[in-house]
């Protein structure tokens, strides 16, 4: 597992801001602000409680260290993210969305597009091509 401060985040962050927008995907909370670890760290902010566990469950949480996370459980999350969007899509709300407590549309962004970003993100800055 690897833990990075939300200091050095925000520095490895801003040193590849424009790829974390075009190949991440993710959306700076601040458009006259530089990138920095809580524009990353609000797309976790969004998720329900169990999916929150869940993610704790598998190495993907924030505490007063930082970042915690574990690039072999990305697959795994990345299912879950993808069954999430999958479902909504589909109009199935059991399975995963009874699972993680989801009731309303803004959870398939919370719970399946947000977090795909996040993995990309990840990936992009620390994952083996990095």
């Amino acid at each position: 597992m690897t833990t990075v401060t939300t200091r050095q985040l925000t520095q490895d962050m801003q040193a590849k801001a424009a790829a974390l927008t075009d190949r991440a995907g993710l959306v700076p909370q601040s458009s006259d602000q530089p990138m920095d670890a809580g524009d990353l760290l609000f797309y976790l902010s969004e998720t329900s409680m169990p999916m929150a566990a869940f993610l704790r469950e598998h190495g993907l949480f924030t505490d007063e260290a930082g970042l915690h996370f574990d690039i072999a459980q990305f697959p795994a999350i990345h299912d879950v993210a993808d069954t999430v969007i999958r479902d909504y899509e589909a109009g199935n709300r059991d399975g995963a969305w009874k699972r993680f407590d989801l009731s309303e549309g803004d959870d398939a962004a919370g719970n399946g597009t947000y977090l795909l970003i996040v993995l990309a993100a990840l990936d992009l800055l620390y994952g083996p091509a990095a």
